[in-house]
């Protein structure tokens, strides 16, 4: 199997755990590139991580005939003009989360990607591990009884005084829900389908420059379960779906842990009647690494790629829910259209 050589655009800090870490445990993956808007500081990169070449602009790295896929680092709002971009160059993508900020730049994207006909995959990756699969086996086979209540929080402190962050600007795809959200869509996405009844949402979009710190939504499915939501900048360090049966309550707690390096995940499961608590662990995986591997074989021909009409019908559910927040605050105009609820 050849070795498969990457153009990173973007300097960005999650690099090292995303892609430099969990490259030392890929023998076929390699970084051969490295683009910032400057090259001082993407030859700063390429010094520290060992990468053969550093470019000053983005567009050096895409003509580069020496790169196999691009892997996209930047900011939220550029996410879509790059990957179509690297798609025109003739490169495969792999792009941070989100994908886009709304779904009119995913339709061009994947307008884009059909002309190419080259894999693009958005950079969600929790949904490489096993854990998923196995709630979703829980609630379709109905192991606990039916399914009532779905409640998931994300919160990871977050402060930019000084608001350099692309998260402190709301043009840029910042604050809470553009971070968090993502990851309960696709979470539900997996496990219940996302076509619910209806929907809710809530913010006082009192961040840095009106950006939502903390968030929380609510999906309301035709069979009577509700799925909520908390996304914060603010609050105490979570990341915890709890899934709410008849018969026990199902947890995964800490779920980003295996993005922090290779972890054992746990699945806890509480028995409503007697009290007692079952534990499945999985084996000690890294999701970076997952994703990776993943990548390189859809590349390869041996895995089929995460359709991007998942990620379009998150962004729908997304766009949905940040225009009912909205909505709520005062002053804000008439929504034209189909009415919002």
């Amino acid at each position: 199997m050849r070795k498969k050589r990457i153009g990173v655009l973007g300097c960005a800090r999650i690099l090292d755990r995303a892609l430099f870490t969990p490259l030392k445990s890929l023998e076929p993956l390699s970084v051969h590139a490295i683009a910032s808007r400057t090259k001082p500081k993407a030859e700063s990169y390429a010094e520290k991580y060992g990468i053969p070449r550093a470019f000053g602009g983005y567009e050096e790295l895409l003509a580069c005939g020496e790169i196999d896929f691009v892997y996209i680092a930047l900011s939220n709002e550029l996410h879509a003009e790059w990957a179509i971009r690297a798609l025109q160059a003739g490169k495969p993508v792999l792009v941070e989360k989100p994908i886009c900020l709304n779904t009119e730049e995913l339709r061009r994207l994947m307008d884009a990607q059909a002309a190419s006909g080259l894999p693009v995959l958005e950079g969600l990756m929790v949904q490489h591990h096993p854990w998923q699969s196995e709630i979703k086996r829980m609630v379709d086979r109905n192991a606990y009884g039916g399914l009532l209540e779905v409640r998931s929080q994300i919160s990871v402190p977050f402060r930019d005084p000084e608001r350099q962050n692309y998260r402190s600007f709301p043009e840029r795809g910042g604050g809470a829900f553009y971070d968090f959200g993502c990851y309960w869509l696709q979470f539900l996405q997996a496990v219940l389908g996302l076509e619910p009844a209806g929907c809710d949402a809530e913010s006082d979009f009192a961040g840095p420059g009106g950006c939502d710190w903390t968030f929380r939504a609510s999906l309301d499915y035709a069979g009577g379960v509700r799925a909520e939501l908390v996304a914060s900048f603010e609050l105490p360090m979570i990341s915890r779906h709890t899934l709410e049966f008849e018969h026990a309550v199902v947890t995964v707690d800490d779920f980003f842990r295996a993005s922090l390096g290779t972890h054992r995940m746990t699945i806890r499961v509480r028995d409503k009647q007697s009290g007692a608590v079952e534990k499945l662990a999985f084996e000690p995986q890294n999701y970076f690494v997952n994703q990776l591997a993943f990548f390189s074989g859809v590349l390869d021909g041996t895995k089929s790629n995460v359709p991007l009409a998942q990620s379009y019908e998150r962004m729908a559910v997304h766009e949905r829910l940040l225009t009912l927040a909205r909505a709520k605050l005062p002053g804000y105009p008439p929504a034209s259209g189909e009415p919002l609820t």
